[in-house]
């Protein structure tokens, strides 16, 4: 027996403006056209019967502007961090690691290793990452923020940085963006230090909380979900290019 649909009846004009972020590859690109994130939300859009507007906007202003009731909904939450609004069920998984070069052979096996080494991070990571991190990198003097994540590969790379932190995914899209652009590739591992983070959506209306929660699970059972993320691993994976005969990689 298929999952009934509850949906929230709304009218041609109405539409949910709902806060997202800006540009960041693979979950929100450019205009927040596509991107895992903006792809899962418009399917679950559908199947609830919603009409959304994406308006991105940098992360302390999202806040801001939907507990002003400025924004009908809001992505990418803690489920901890306000009790604003209704909270949907989780729908989107951050995983956070240390990435080292193979050929350094670094032994990371937890945060206390990262006291000692040059260290690299997304800007904002101390607030993120939730206080042992915080309270960790901080007693390393060797540690910075770069806001620009796109860099961090090529930093680490050429022995600026021993290892970076940052989202799985991010960084190994910028991998990938790295060797189409130069050519070079150095094989990477990446340590657990971080359990994954899960977020949530906020909305100011329960029965759209209802329905975007039954969307959701309609997703997941019926394959959707999983196929959404594969296609987007896809063209993040180096494993297709390393595996062509027709590329050469160039190791500096």
């Amino acid at each position: 027996m298929g999952l009934a649909i509850a949906s929230v009846q709304t009218q041609a004009n109405d539409t949910l403006k709902i806060a997202t972020r800006h540009d960041l590859p693979p979950y929100v690109y450019e205009r927040a056209d596509h991107g895992i994130e903006i792809d899962l939300i418009r399917k679950i859009a559908k199947i609830a019967n919603l009409n959304v507007e994406f308006v991105q906007m940098p992360r302390i202003r999202m806040i801001q502007s939907f507990d002003a009731q400025q924004m009908d909904g809001i992505l990418t939450q803690n489920p901890k961090a306000s009790k604003v609004g209704c909270a949907t069920e989780w729908y989107l998984k951050h995983q956070n690691f240390a990435f080292t070069l193979n050929d350094r052979d670094l032994n990371i096996r937890g945060l206390d290793d990262l006291k000692s080494i040059r260290l690299v991070s997304f800007d904002g990571a101390t607030q993120y990452l939730g206080p042992r991190y915080k309270n960790t990198v901080l007693q390393n003097p060797a540690y910075t923020e770069a806001a620009d994540q796109s860099t961090h590969i090529a930093l680490l790379y050429k022995g600026r940085f021993d290892a970076v932190v940052g989202d799985e995914w991010i960084l190994k899209l910028a991998q990938r963006r790295y060797y189409e652009a130069t050519g070079n590739y150095m094989k990477m591992q990446q340590h657990e230090i971080l359990p994954a983070s899960y977020y949530i959506a906020r909305f100011h209306d329960q029965a759209i909380c209802d329905a975007f929660n039954t969307a959701l699970k309609n997703i997941r059972e019926n394959g959707t979900y999983r196929q959404i993320v594969s296609t987007y691993y896809d063209t993040i994976s180096m494993a297709g290019i390393l595996n062509s005969p027709n590329q050469k990689i160039v190791v500096p």
